[in-house]
């Protein structure tokens, strides 16, 4: 008897749910991926080395498979490979869409042309390559400026342009990116953004996922989490909702999964993308699962193999909050208390992108955050409250002679990327650091740390770490750090350093400091 098999196009962490779910229903699996050592390549019956855009070499492997094996469908998600999985069906008779339809899910530019057929709400926008004349081609938009690679995921080549000399340099980013070398231009949207799920069955777009998204760090758009459901209103939610679906229809998707990224612009409902497939960033896997008891992976999967995917009727109604945690340059020296942040009561999982021994940046898109946790409670402000304390809590030790964190260190505290950590402008003593040049290569003795008023010490940094938490933890762990006491200013060598380090690099700064400051600690 044959083996029911379903090729899966990805290994990786963001696939794990789809592999899981093959072995609850005895599915046999096929892994596809280019990277030899995938984490999920193991989770698979059968792994093909295969880079995801060979979409003929992957159908290739596809018709290639065991006799034992009844191949019933081709299924991706947390990949921007819907367009190769749509190749392989169609080429093997499996259900999916059309490669075309496909095509233009996964080239924006196509895409956007679509929605301005059908009517559906987006910013204006051309394509460009670096063939074209810029100024030329953009002479009908406004800025600010958005610009992106045509056929990449994860925020990779992503950034706001101010102006046209900002927009030369911007362009050349996104195409750098794009694996066609082209990029699109499109005016920029403001106001709130949203993510959404769905399944594509018989004709009906069911909606499987609504969330809040908290993107931040301009020009870039970096994604630090997302809350699930949406505190989106009833009249917005639906507004949302119709947008969608107009945009799904508009797109030709008529089987499978459709994700999409809303805002809801001053302007109105407005369409960042839509993707024939479901999301990544733990949506589809993780938080929307967790929050409704849907199992969404499975049912996706099932549609991609020609079977009903059953009920969805959501059986749990929770919240899930996912927030990610990120580092400041340098290469990593350890990573702490990752067990106490697992241990904090609702935290559901703590995924670790980053270890000890990886160099790491200020992530300029999505794909570069050291990791990311996911909270679930029965009520919404316990679970964004827990999944900040545990963000709050993780320490990324960096080597001390690392030349990338000296540089981030040593940058003017009003950069505007990567921003600094906390702001001191409110402090009239604080001023003292304006136009201050730290040397840390010096070696300053113990002295006094001047402190700032209550307020500006409940400022919070990427990592959602108060100002106040982190002098505690700082005055705690380092008993060379002693507060004046009697108000007194005493602004030292030391002390400037301190502040400075602390208030550019957060945590992470100020301990960096002052272990390359002290030998002995």
């Amino acid at each position: 008897m044959k083996k029911t098999g379903i090729m899966i196009l990805g290994a990786g962490i963001m696939q794990l749910p789809a592999y899981e779910a093959a072995a609850w229903n005895g599915w046999y699996a096929v892994a596809a991926d280019g990277n030899p050592e995938a984490p999920c390549r193991n989770r698979a019956d059968l792994f093909l080395n295969i880079d995801l855009k060979d979409r003929v070499g992957l159908a290739e492997a596809a018709r290639e498979l065991p006799d034992s094996v009844d191949l019933r469908g081709v299924f991706t998600c947390g990949t921007d490979f819907s367009a190769s999985v749509a190749w392989v069906a169609e080429k093997l008779g499996l259900p999916g869409i059309p490669y075309q339809t496909a095509l233009d899910c996964t080239d924006k530019y196509r895409m956007r042309s679509r929605f301005r057929e059908a009517g559906v709400p987006c910013p204006d926008f051309c394509e460009y390559s670096l063939d074209m004349d810029l100024q030329r081609e953009t002479g009908n938009l406004s800025f600010p400026l958005v610009v992106k690679p045509v056929d990449n995921m994860g925020g990779r080549g992503v950034i706001t342009a101010a102006d046209f000399g900002t927009l030369e340099e911007a362009v050349k980013e996104a195409v750098s990116f794009s694996r066609t070398g082209r990029a699109i231009i499109e005016e920029y949207m403001d106001g709130k953004e949203y993510s959404i799920d769905s399944i594509v069955h018989n004709g009906e777009i069911h909606i499987t996922g609504f969330a809040d998204r908290h993107i931040y760090y301009p020009p870039c758009f970096i994604e630090m989490g997302h809350t699930l459901p949406s505190s989106a209103d009833k009249e917005t939610t639906e507004s949302i909702f119709e947008t969608f679906k107009d945009a799904v229809r508009a797109l030709g998707i008529t089987l499978g999964s459709a994700k999409g990224d809303i805002k809801l612009d001053s302007r109105g409902v407005m369409i960042g993308e839509i993707a024939a497939r479901l999301s990544g960033g733990y949506m589809s896997g993780w938080t929307y699962p967790y929050a409704s008891g849907v199992n969404l992976v499975e049912k996706g999967m099932r549609l991609a193999m020609g079977m009903d995917p059953g009920s969805m009727e959501e059986t749990e109604h929770k919240t899930s909050s996912e927030r990610a945690f990120l580092s400041i340059p340098g290469r990593i020296e350890g990573i702490r208390h990752l067990e106490e942040a697992h241990d904090i009561p609702l935290i559901r999982d703590i995924f670790l992108l980053s270890d000890t021994g990886d160099r790491v940046d200020f992530p300029r898109n999505n794909v570069m955050k050291c990791g990311n946790v996911i909270a679930v409670a029965a009520d919404r402000q316990d679970a964004l409250d827990a999944s900040a304390a545990a963000v709050s809590l993780i320490r990324i030790d960096l080597e001390k002679d690392d030349e990338s964190t000296l540089d981030f260190l040593s940058a003017p505290l009003d950069c505007d990327f990567p921003p600094s950590a906390y702001s001191l402008s409110a402090w009239e003593e604080g001023k003292q650091l304006n136009g201050f040049q730290p040397d840390y290569s010096m070696k300053y003795h113990e002295s006094h740390v001047p402190l700032p008023p209550d307020s500006l010490k409940e400022q919070k940094d990427w990592n959602l770490l108060s100002l106040e938490r982190a002098l505690d933890e700082c005055f705690w762990e380092l008993p060379i750090l002693k507060s004046a006491g009697d108000g007194q200013c005493e602004w030292t060598l030391f002390a400037r350093h301190f502040w400075y380090a602390l208030t550019r690099g957060g945590i992470q700064g100020a301990l960096w400091y002052i272990k390359r400051n002290n030998e002995d600690i």
